[in-house]
């Protein structure tokens, strides 16, 4: 029994540490993308959609929500790799 409650508190505390490390990576994916857009040639309707994918990614951010702006901002680069057809 005691392993198991190690085991959580370990888990628990790498949980508690890389919550910061995430909220850091979104400004970080915001500027890969800026740099994407800039460099790839991409329809209007894909740069629009990227475009508001990191602005809702970045609101995400700026509110402590950094699960949902990781998943705006991967979903940004998606869709930048896939107009490229990597």
């Amino acid at each position: 029994m005691s392993r198991i409650k190690t085991m959580l508190a370990t888990a628990l505390v790498a949980s508690a540490l890389s919550a910061p490390a995430l909220a850091f990576h979104c400004p970080l994916d915001g500027k890969a993308i800026e740099k994407g857009l800039a460099n790839i040639q991409v329809s209007d309707e894909v740069r629009t959609k990227v475009m508001q994918l990191r602005e809702e990614g970045m609101a995400a951010h700026n509110a402590g929500n950094h699960d949902d702006a990781q998943k705006k901002m991967a979903e940004a680069m998606r869709m930048l790799l896939n107009a490229t057809g990597m």
